[in-house]
Order: structure tokens, then sequence, then C-alpha cells
């Protein structure tokens, strides 16, 4: 937003007190040859509403926040309850206020909440991991760190559900223009994947329709798929990782592990897509998928072919692969919570060349890796 003078501020204040509305306020000021925009208007007009500017031309100062019925003990009392359960309401945050003897309105009460240096805001949603499964999940990455892991011969796989119009597309528009609407179909269309990756590059991309029953994984998963890629790709020995699905060990897919040599890597923690880099993949393939717009399930699956066979270099896998770098070390720190978006939050630096013992040592030695700490709240 442009600087707005005085003279166009008062304009706007006599305008606004005419009865006119924001647009037309803004046309008049444009057709006035003053050029100006309907967010700056409007932003204006705010301004007038509270008083910090009149029809004279006279800013008004605002007047300051003073508490002179807010007591320390209240404030220390919101901080406690907002801490307690960051889910609570202003209007329960006014009640427990009030039970302990305070006496303060509501709208006072938001005042007090904000100037605590709290906002409220819808949360993001992520990884669920129950707290029964973090002291798994912390052993598990304690263990990667002690050996310092480089995952040369580790198998990472999993399986994804890839559908259209999943608004994973971002889209530019005129600042004072309505967001875009992208019509979404009842029953989108929709197919599941399961690939694999590691350092020497993707296995082949089994795209189906149907529920993946054991028999499915076992017969057109482990056998058509993945065998054949560890026998090219690892003669010299692997680990096979995969979530804790009950179809992934049935009885069926073990015994067929068991008989053709596949080495089943079975240590990985429950409730643990974020220390599995082909969640990644699954992240990219549904951003490409957006991008490209296929109207028909043919479509569709020639761009998971695509997308599989162009972007999924050896280069791109050990690029997802080199994330756990700064993954494990974080989901100690957290004593197993979901990790997020932190990793890249506390080391913004790429992982090209580095190791576990790289990353974690930045924890306890880097002074701008500590400083990034203090500002963060784990659970």
């Amino acid at each position: 937003m442009g600087r707005v003078d005085d003279k166009i501020k008062q304009e706007i204040a006599v305008l606004r007190k005419s009865g006119n509305t924001i647009q037309a306020i803004t046309g008049i000021l444009r057709s006035r040859g003053h050029n100006i925009s309907r967010h700056s208007v409007r932003y204006w007009l705010r301004a007038y509403d509270r008083g910090f500017i009149s029809e004279l031309g006279v800013h008004v100062q605002p007047k300051q926040r003073t508490f002179r019925k807010v007591s320390e003990r209240d404030a220390e009392l919101i901080k406690e309850l907002i801490k307690s359960d960051f889910s609570m309401s202003s209007k329960q945050i006014h009640k427990a206020l009030l039970a302990d003897g305070a006496n303060l309105s509501l709208s006072l009460t938001k005042i007090a909440i904000d100037a605590a240096g709290f906002t409220h805001s819808r949360p993001r949603y992520g990884q669920m991991v129950r707290r029964a499964n973090r002291p798994k999940r912390v052993d598990f990455c304690q263990h990667l760190i002690d050996e310092n892991d480089d995952f040369a011969d580790i198998i990472f796989s999993d399986e994804s559900s890839i559908q259209t119009f999943q608004n994973k597309t971002n889209y530019y528009r005129e600042k004072d223009s309505a967001p875009m609407v992208h019509g979404k179909p009842k029953h989108p269309l929709k197919v599941h994947v399961w690939g694999a990756i590691s350092r020497r590059g993707p296995s082949k991309l089994t795209i189906f329709e149907d529920i993946m029953e054991k028999e499915f994984f076992t017969n057109s998963i482990l056998r058509d798929n993945l065998l054949s890629y560890v026998r090219v790709k690892f003669p010299d020995g692997h680990r096979f990782q995969q979530d804790n699905d009950p179809k992934h060990k049935s009885k069926m897919a073990k015994e067929f592990m068991n008989d053709n040599g596949i080495n089943w890597w079975d240590i990985w923690p429950s409730e643990s897509p974020d220390l599995n880099p082909i969640e990644m993949v699954w992240n990219q393939m549904k951003r490409h998928v957006a991008r490209v717009d296929p109207k028909t399930k043919e479509e569709l699956v020639d761009t998971l072919q695509t997308f599989w066979c162009e972007k999924m270099t050896v280069e791109q896998c050990n690029m997802y692969i080199d994330h756990i770098y700064k993954v494990a070390p974080v989901c100690v720190l957290m004593n197993g919570a979901a990790t997020g978006h932190l990793p890249d939050k506390i080391f913004p630096e790429r992982t090209r060349g580095k190791s576990l013992a790289y990353f974690n040592n930045k924890l306890k030695t880097d002074p701008d890796v500590i400083k990034r700490l203090k500002g963060l709240q784990f659970q």
C-alpha cells in the first residue's frame, strides 16, 4: 500500500460521512485523479471508524490501553489457563477469571489475552503420534544417530491414494478480487499407488484401484515389483522398510519375504510417516497432478507414470532420503512427537553432503540453531 497524504484521508472521511460505500469512494477518488486502491480505501475507512482520522483531517490519537481492572494475578491466570489448554475460548477464560474473583468484562478479557501475547487461529493438522508410540520413536531415532546411519542399503516404501482436485496448487489473483472457485466433482478420479525409493533409485510404480488386501500386496507388490528391484539393485544386501499395516505383517507376506530373501527391516516405529522420505514423494506427486489437471482416469494414470519416470531420478531419491538427517535429531529433541515442518525451520540449510551426526551436533553447539530453538514449544 502506497503513501496516502492527509488531503486524500480527509476526502475519504468526508465521503464516508456522506454514506458512500468502499467501491463508490474508490471510484470518486479515482475520478478526481487520485491513484488509490480499494485496499487503501478500506484501510483508512477503518482508521476513520476507529477515530484515528476525521473529516476535518485532524488525526485523533488512539487511546492507550489501560488495565486498571486487570491485576497481575489475572494476567498470570490467563497465561496458565491458555498454556494448560490451548483450545480454551475467551468465554471459558472469562468464566474462570470471574470464578477467581476478577471483575472483568468479556471484551476486556479479550484485550488482556492479546496483551499477554496470545492470538488464536485454526490449528494445522498433521500426523498423530500417540504417547505410547513416542518412546519407541525416540529409541529408533537415537539408534540411527548412534550408528550415524547413512541409509545406503535401505529401501523405503509406502502406498498412497492419488485423486484429482486435491487443492494442492496456489493461484494468483488481483488483490481486490474474490478468491478463485475451483469446482470439485462429488466423486473425483482416484487411484492408489505403491512405490519404493533408495539411494540407488526408484522401484517400478504400481497403480491400482481396488483395496489392497494381503493377497494383492504379496502377489502384485512383493512378487511382481519389489522382488525384481531387490535382485537388480541390491545383490549385496539390503534392508526393506515398510510401516506396520496389518497386510504388510500378514503370515502370507512374511512367508514370501522369508522364502525369497527380502530382508524386512522389522524395527520401524508405528505412526512415523515423518521418518519415511517417500511421503515427500507422494506430496510432490499430488502437486504435479494438480498442475497437470488430468480429466480422465487414463490421463491420471499417464500423469503418474510420467512423474515417476521423469522426476524420480537417483539424485532426487537421495535428496528425499537425506532429509532424515534433519528429522531424526528433531524427533529425539521433541520426545517422539510429530516433527512436522520443524526440521526445516530449525535447520534451513541443505542436507547434501551432511550426516545425522552433523545435524545432531548442531542442536547442541550451533548458536543460531540454539537461538531458533528458544522460540519453539515442544509437546
